[in-house]
C-alpha cells in the first residue's frame, strides 16, 4: 500500500479506513475508504511495514526530508504507540492547531474521536526552553539527545492548607539580614512556626519576609524598616517573596526557608505545635511570569524535590497580586 504527500499529509486510499483508521485509531476519515495521516502517523506506519512507500520514498527518505522538529515528534508518538495508547496529532491532518500542544492522548483501550482524553501534550527537544507563562496548560515530553522520553504533568492548582495564626503583638529589633524577638510569647514560633530560637535561651530571630508579613499583619514592630531592609537585599525579589509568603498564610499554608533545597520555601499544609511538625507537601519557587526555563531547570528542580519526598510548585508572579501556582511532577504514561 502506497501513501501520497497532498499539502503536508499523506493521503492514502485502498482499504486504509477500515484497516488503519477504523481499527487502529490512525488518521482523519475522507472521501470513500481514503484517509488523512500526519506525517508522524505516516512514518510510523513506514515503520512498521503497514505502507510500502510514501510517493516512492521508504522510511528513511522520509523521516529525512521531514522539519528538524520531527525526530523529537515522532520519538514521542513512538514511545506512546510502544505503551498502548492512540493519540493524535495536532496538525493539518485535522484541521486543529494549537502553539502549545502536539498530540492529544487517550486512555487506553479508547481512541479517536470519542476516547477519554488522558493527556495534551507538548513536545519539547532537551535543548529547547519553555516560558513560565505557558506551564500549567498541558504535559511536556522532553526528548533528551539519546532520544529518550521524561513526561511531566504541568497543572495550575490552588493550595490551600488547615492552619490560620497570628501571634499577639510583639516588638523586635532589625538587624541585618533577620529580625531579633526579645523573650516573645510562646506562641510565636511554637504555635505559629514562625521564626527559629536560639538555642537555650527564649529569643527567636525571624527571616526578613516573616518579619515583613508580621509588621504588615500589625504583630509585630521593629526599631527600623523591614520592608526597605528586605529590598536593599534582594532587590523587587523580595517583594514578590513577600507576596507568596502572605498569600499562603492566608491559604492557611504553613512556608519555611527552602533554602536547603534550593527553593524559596518549603510548605507545610498542616502543623499543630513545633513538636509535632508534620512532613512538608511542597518546595515552592517564586518565578517571574517573564521567566523561561531550560528544560534541565525544570527536570533538576522536580527531581530535587522527589529525592525528599516533597512536590514541586512554582509561584508564578507577575507584580501584580496575581499569583499562579503550578505544580509540576514528573509521571510514567
Amino acid at each position: 500500500m502506497e501513501g501520497h504527500l497532498s499539502g503536508g499529509v499523506v493521503v492514502v486510499g485502498e482499504d486504509a479506513k477500515q484497516r488503519f483508521h477504523d481499527s487502529r485509531g490512525y488518521g482523519i476519515p475522507k472521501k470513500g475508504n481514503e484517509i488523512e495521516l500526519d506525517p508522524v502517523e505516516a512514518a510510523h506506519l513506514l515503520l512498521r511495514g503497514d505502507l510500502d512507500n510514501i510517493d516512492g520514498m521508504d522510511f528513511i527518505q522520509f523521516v529525512s526530508a521531514q522539519k528538524p522538529d520531527f525526530s523529537a515528534q515522532f520519538s514521542t508518538y513512538l514511545d506512546l504507540r510502544f505503551r498502548g495508547f492512540h493519540l493524535t496529532p495536532v496538525g493539518a491532518s485535522n484541521n486543529l492547531s494549537s502553539s502549545n500542544i502536539d498530540f492529544t492522548v487517550y486512555e487506553r483501550g479508547t481512541k479517536p474521536p470519542d476516547g477519554v482524553v488522558k493527556y495534551e501534550l507538548r513536545v519539547i527537544g532537551e535543548r529547547s526552553t519553555i516560558p513560565a507563562d505557558q506551564l500549567g496548560e498541558h504535559t511536556l515530553a522532553i526528548v533528551d539527545e539519546e532520544g529518550e522520553l521524561t513526561y511531566f504533568n504541568t497543572t495550575e492548582i490552588e493550595p490551600n492548607g488547615k492552619k490560620q495564626f497570628l501571634p499577639p503583638p510583639s516588638q523586635g529589633i532589625l538587624l541585618t539580614d533577620k529580625v531579633l524577638l526579645n523573650n516573645p510569647d510562646s506562641t510565636f514560633h511554637k504555635e505559629g512556626f514562625f521564626g527559629q530560637h536560639i538555642p537555650n535561651t527564649p529569643h527567636i530571630q525571624l527571616s526578613l519576609v516573616e518579619a515583613a508579613y508580621l509588621c504588615n499583619c500589625g504583630s509585630l514592630s521593629t526599631n527600623g524598616n523591614v520592608l526597605h531592609q528586605g529590598r536593599k537585599i534582594e532587590g523587587d525579589l523580595f517583594d514578590h517573596r513577600l507576596s507568596v509568603y502572605t498569600v499562603l498564610r492566608k491559604r492557611g499554608l504553613i512556608p519555611k526557608t527552602g533554602f536547603k533545597f534550593g527553593f524559596d520555601f518549603r510548605v507545610y499544609q498542616d502543623f499543630n505545635t513545633t513538636e509535632n511538625v508534620l512532613h512538608s507537601e511542597y518546595l515552592v519557587k517564586v518565578i517571574k511570569s517573564k521567566h523561561v526555563f531550560s528544560t534541565k531547570e525544570l527536570s533538576l528542580n522536580v527531581r530535587l524535590a522527589v529525592g525528599v519526598r516533597k512536590r514541586t510548585l512554582f509561584a508564578i508572579v507577575d507584580g501584580s497580586s496575581n499569583i499562579r501556582w503550578v505544580l509540576v511532577e514528573r509521571v510514567t504514561p
